[in-house]
């Protein structure tokens, strides 16, 4: 997505502790869903989605770390 730099929005600073920590719940729900498919295009499409969002709120972006476990 491409952000013009003089986008006016609410960001997570200016939100209720609830509707951030909601929005958090949402994006790692998306991601965890994303990440059941075979077809590695549905996680990358949903991190990039979620990602955009994250930072049209003034957020840094999302970091995703891969952890094997058996």
């Amino acid at each position: 997505m491409n952000f013009k730099k003089d986008i006016k929005t609410v960001g997570f600073k200016d939100m209720h502790p609830d509707q951030v920590a909601s929005f958090v719940a949402l994006t790692d729900v998306l991601l965890r869903l994303a990440e059941q498919f075979e077809d590695e295009r549905v996680f990358e499409h949903a991190l990039q989605t979620a990602d955009d969002a994250v930072v049209l709120f003034g957020g840094m972006g999302i970091e995703v770390i891969n952890e094997t476990s058996y």
